[in-house]
């Protein structure tokens, strides 16, 4: 399984940051899952791949491309800020959160999708996997930079080799 983890500020709150993980099988387009923290709550829930179809066909967009779309509002991460808006809007008394995202234009924004999460029972448990995976990729990050750095210590060596010849 796929996932990445990105902070947002919605529209309907900009002061507040919360944390959106996405999750997928193959392909964003085959479906996904949302989790959203706040840092004491959390939500989740899922798309499905139907309703990407759904969603697609109601917007008379073509459905490769609505998927690009949902991959740049969602998981793009920092290179798509200001691009889409998040609307966060909680309803405690059903333990729910409604989640919008759309696309900004320069007249106007469109809406991708939204969907309604579901209040997670113990939000310490998502929490702790939230960081955990930060400091999962963290240990991969630092792995690779390792490795290319010991890369480029061996094809400094070789260029000093050449020039000196």
């Amino acid at each position: 399984m796929e996932k990445t983890l990105n902070r947002i500020h919605p529209v309907s709150d900009p002061e507040a940051t919360y944390f959106l993980q996405v999750s997928w099988e193959k392909d964003l387009g085959t479906g996904f899952g949302i989790t959203l923290s706040d840092g004491q709550c959390a939500w989740t829930g899922t798309v499905s791949e139907a309703e990407i179809s759904r969603e697609a066909d109601d917007m008379e967009m073509n459905r490769e491309k609505y998927v690009e779309e949902l991959k740049k509002a969602l998981i793009a991460g920092e290179e798509s800020a200001g691009k889409y808006n998040f609307a966060i809007s909680r309803d405690e008394e059903n333990m729910e959160c409604h989640f919008s995202y759309e696309r900004n234009l320069k007249d106007g924004s469109f809406r991708l999708g939204s969907l309604k999460l579901q209040k997670v029972s113990s939000p310490a448990e998502v929490i702790k996997e939230l960081i955990s995976y930060c400091l999962d990729c963290l240990g991969r990050l630092q792995a690779k930079n390792e490795h290319l750095q010991k890369e480029n210590e061996r094809l400094f060596c070789n260029w000093s080799d050449v020039e000196k010849r």
